[in-house]
C-alpha cells in the first residue's frame, strides 16, 4: 500500500474510532436518570463531526484508489462498520495481488 493511500486508511480509522467513543458517552449519558443537556448535545455534534470526517477521509481513499466514487461512498453510508470493513480488504487484497511475483504491473496514470 502506498504511503497516500496509507495515511487516509490511519485518518479515516481515526474518525472512525472518535465516532465510536462518542457513542459510547452519549449512549452512557443518556443512561443516566437526567442527563446534561449540554453533555448531550457536544457528544451528538462530536458524533456527527467524526462521521462526516470518516466518510469524507473514505470518500478520498476511495478516489485515490480508483473505484467509483458514486458507487462506493452510498454503500459506505448505509452500511456504516461493514461497508468500510469491505472496502479496506478490498485494497489490501488488491495491493497484496499486485505484489505477488508474476503478476503483471498495473498501468499507472
Amino acid at each position: 500500500m502506498n504511503a497516500s493511500l496509507k495515511s487516509t486508511v490511519e485518518s479515516a480509522l481515526v474518525a472512525l474510532l472518535a465516532a465510536a467513543s462518542c457513542l459510547w458517552f452519549l449512549i452512557s449519558a443518556a443512561d443516566s436518570a437526567d442527563p446534561a443537556a449540554s453533555r448531550v448535545a457536544l457528544l451528538a455534534l462530536g458524533l456527527a463531526a467524526s462521521l462526516a470526517a470518516h466518510w469524507a477521509f473514505m470518500g478520498i481513499l476511495v478516489k485515490r484508489s480508483g473505484r467509483s466514487l458514486w458507487l462506493w461512498l452510498p454503500l459506505l453510508v448505509i452500511f456504516m462498520p461493514v461497508g468500510t470493513a469491505v472496502l479496506l480488504a478490498l485494497i489490501v487484497s488488491s495491493d497484496k495481488e499486485s505484489a505477488l511475483p508474476g503478476s503483471a504491473p498495473s498501468p499507472e496514470a
